[in-house]
């Protein structure tokens, strides 16, 4: 299952193997920052999604904790931003054609 692919590279801070988890031509939002007046994140491609999360992973700034899949599309987990934690939400949108993730939100639990 896709879904339990990214959630293992999110727990274990893998930015290569959370880009594996997307197609090329990807989108990925992320609609939880702006509880604190922050921008969002929305990132475009797989190449982007690794350089974005290997400087995340690799500054810790983003740190992904407790997770449970919901279903093949779902999954919530708690999510530290620089210190901040919220309970978020992860949904597969679309799949590509390759099977991988095409669009993926990810928003308050």
């Amino acid at each position: 299952m896709m879904i339990q692919n990214y959630v293992d590279a999110m727990m274990q801070g893998d930015y290569k193997a959370l880009s594996e988890c997307f197609s090329e031509k990807c989108s990925y939002f992320d609609y939880t920052l702006s509880t604190w007046n922050m921008h969002n994140y929305h990132v475009y491609g797989k190449k982007s999604i690794e350089m974005f999360f290997r400087h995340k992973f690799t500054f810790r700034i983003l740190k992904a904790s407790d997770a449970v899949v919901e279903n093949e599309n779902t999954a919530n987990f708690f999510m530290s931003y620089a210190g901040h934690s919220l309970f978020v939400r992860a949904t597969i949108e679309e799949y590509g054609k390759d099977g991988k993730i095409q669009n993926m939100r990810v928003r308050l639990g």
